[in-house]
């Protein structure tokens, strides 16, 4: 069946979705004596974080070795996942927005800055096309720009969010139906510190949470290209986010947060580290738990294109349900 919200227009969504947010932990409370939902289920893990994972993995499965690779190591990398004709399109539509001749509604860009050592600021598609267009060059050239949710406004969008075989892969790897959210567009690369998504959603059971990092063009060394350290997704999560899934990095304090990037890092010098450079079509899938970042970027001006998809399953995401503030 048809998702119902797909045949209405895109603000009317967004307003339905505003407010089910207010409503809904409420109603969850209310119906709940008064406590979140996750205090009233037990902690299952997913299957590749029990004891016994490497066990449970038939050997003619098909996918056994990169299922033995994501319990060992916590990621892998697949080709042929996603349509190459489908990237372009997105790929082209995302770089014609800087000279559109009309604005796309709805539409925000991320992290634009009018120097290189300006503070960044979220801009609407319309104010930006309003900029002469000498500073809206300035502007592009200065920024490490991304767009969230694209895929609500683009059909190739859409499409890779709606990949038939990233869905069947990583249902396979939670061996459940698969749901895919929270859609970034990096136009070049993040710098972003080492974290662990784990870290940055509200997910109970944990881990039930995997990233795919789609390559929207072949990744250059010298871009700011994603790290990522193997086998760090076994490492215990941070002990100050004690009320997990109601703590953790949107929800934490600057000093609660200092605290869990020296941690981070911590467990990130105790394995080797990865960067990803891949061909425009692959797609690296990692852990919740895996620690990645952003490298800095050597080359000033390369691109970095990629879309990152993230997977849950239904109900485990209780961001619904989290009581702010929160710091993003």
């Amino acid at each position: 069946m048809a998702d119902p919200s797909a045949l209405l227009p895109y603000g009317v969504v967004k307003t339905l979705a505003r407010v089910r947010r207010s409503v809904e932990p409420a109603l969850r409370r209310a119906l709940g004596g008064g406590r979140p939902s996750w205090t009233r289920e037990p902690n299952a893990l997913p299957w590749f974080d029990q004891p016994d994972a490497l066990a449970r993995i038939p050997a003619d499965d098909p996918h056994a070795a990169l299922l033995r690779q994501w319990v060992e190591e916590g990621w892998f990398v697949v080709d042929d996942v996603v349509d190459p004709a489908d990237v372009d399109a997105m790929v082209a539509a995302l770089d014609g927005l800087w000279d559109a001749p009309q604005p796309v509604p709805h539409l925000e860009l991320l992290d634009l800055r009018d120097a290189p050592d300006a503070p960044t600021r979220t801009v609407s598609h319309a104010d930006l096309l309003a900029i002469e267009t000498a500073r809206r060059a300035r502007i592009r050239a200065c920024s490490d720009w991304r767009i969230h949710g694209f895929h609500y406004l683009n059909p190739a969008a859409r499409r890779l969010f709606d990949s038939p075989r990233l869905m069947a892969l990583t249902s396979r790897l939670f061996d459940c139906p698969a749901r895919p959210f929270a859609v970034i567009n990096f136009m070049k690369g993040s710098r972003q510190h080492l974290h662990q998504d784990m870290g940055v959603f509200h997910i109970y059971p944990w881990n039930y949470l995997i990233g795919a990092w789609i390559a929207c063009e072949d990744i250059h060394p010298a871009s700011g290209p994603l790290v990522f350290h193997p086998g760090s997704h076994r490492a215990p999560f941070f002990p100050g986010f004690t009320d997990y899934p109601q703590t953790n990095l949107r929800t934490a304090d600057e000093a609660l947060a200092a605290v869990y990037d020296r941690y981070v890092e911590a467990v990130a010098a105790a394995y080797p580290r990865r960067e990803f450079l891949p061909r425009k079509g692959q797609v690296l899938l990692w852990h919740g738990m895996l620690v990645h970042g952003g490298a800095p970027v050597v080359m000033p001006g390369t691109s970095r294109k990629s879309m990152v998809i993230h997977y849950t399953v239904r109900g485990a995401d209780r961001a619904k349900e989290i009581q702010g503030p929160v710091r993003w």
